[in-house]
């Protein structure tokens, strides 16, 4: 499975301070490795939003957005519920 971070996704982990990045780049790899094993799923929290639209977890507050697309995911943005709930509402 190929990882694609689109340019607002990039933009919004640039926030973040260095530790936290380090731990959303770990979210990815665990994305990456669990997505399409449901067992494996609980452990990053991936979540379906709708249709190809998931999210899985970074810590209790962070989430990332990403679109499951034959053999990609592409990750479309960071951040708090608020920011997921504004983002969902644009797709």
């Amino acid at each position: 499975m190929q990882i694609d971070l689109s340019q607002p996704f990039r933009a919004a982990v640039r926030r973040f301070p260095k530790a936290r990045r380090r731990e959303i780049a770990r979210a990815i790899d665990a994305a990456r490795d669990g997505f399409g094993s449901p067992h494996l799923h609980s452990g990053p929290g991936i979540r379906r939003l709708r249709r190809n639209y998931f999210e899985c977890r970074v810590s209790l507050q962070i989430r990332l957005i990403f679109r499951a697309d034959p053999g990609v995911l592409l990750f479309l943005t960071a951040g708090d519920h608020g920011q997921v709930r504004n983002f969902l509402k644009t797709i």
